[in-house]
């Protein structure tokens, strides 16, 4: 396996993809799984997705835009033939809703040796985005995994409890 990272370091959201239907911590938390045709046009069906798990993660409206635009670069990542060109029919999207943000892995199958352009504009926007960033090709597919945590004092976490700000 190849790993490019990004950004980050910590790691307070779960970036490891567990089965569908599987709970994936050990509080019992289950992945929230979308499976997309791998056409642009499909983005914005993830987008949607993002935007209403960032509210049960307590985003900010700030980063929420942050976060809504970084799905769409993480799956622009891969969909883009100037960057990596999946070769597979579908996008695979794992969401994951932590204690302290959220969590998502975006993967497909793609030419061997793929890799993103670090330092693209892409990538680039991306990372800013993002507190985690990382990238990996195994096994004939590619897959970018992307943490945003919430930096508000005491927002509301998933649970409903007040939680203190991330830095």
């Amino acid at each position: 396996m190849e790993r490019v990272s990004g950004v980050g370091g910590e790691d307070g959201v779960g970036t490891g993809a567990g089965r569908r239907g599987e709970a994936d911590d050990a509080d019992g938390r289950v992945p929230v799984t979308l499976s997309i045709p791998a056409e642009r046009d499909y983005v914005v069906l993830v987008r949607s997705a993002a935007g209403h798990l960032g509210v049960r993660a307590g985003f900010s409206m700030a980063e929420m835009g942050d976060w809504r635009l970084a799905v769409d670069e993480a799956c622009g990542l891969l969909l883009l033939p100037d960057e990596v060109d999946a070769t597979g029919e579908e996008l695979d999207c794992v969401f994951r809703l932590g204690p302290e943000g959220l969590a998502l892995t975006v993967s497909a199958e793609a030419r061997p040796g793929s890799k993103p352009q670090v330092g693209g504009f892409g990538w680039s926007l991306l990372a800013a985005l993002v507190d985690d960033l990382q990238w990996a090709e195994e096994q004939g597919r590619v897959r970018v995994d992307i943490v945003k945590r919430a930096a508000g004092e005491g927002v509301p976490g998933p649970d409903g409890t007040a939680r203190a700000g991330v830095r």
